[in-house]
């Protein structure tokens, strides 16, 4: 097999060129980084605060099971059963379902 050669037009020889990607300077990459790691710092910051202001616990006993506030499929973790448990809308249900 030959490697085929490439000529100018007066005969010498032309290397072809790699082709033209598009790679972001370093500035515009680091710059990028910021801005990316800004938003996921003001996105965890805002749900943070909104888990905060609604108070609810996430884990504790059975008789310390949220009343108020439940959200279907709010997960808790009961140490009495020592196994998560979620909120269904109607009752709290272990990982199978089954009402506990």
């Amino acid at each position: 097999m030959t490697i085929p050669s490439y000529q100018n037009y007066n005969g010498t020889p032309l290397i072809p060129a790699p082709p033209n990607l598009l790679i972001a300077p370093v500035e515009y990459a680091q710059v990028y980084q910021d801005q990316l790691n800004n938003a996921l710092r003001l996105y965890f910051t805002q749900l943070n605060n909104f888990s905060q202001s609604i108070g609810i616990p996430d884990t504790g006993t059975t008789a310390q099971r949220p009343v108020v506030k439940k959200l279907i499929g709010q997960q808790y973790f009961d140490t009495t059963l020592n196994i998560p448990i979620w909120w269904s809308g109607a009752h709290w249900v272990n990982a199978s379902g089954t009402t506990v």
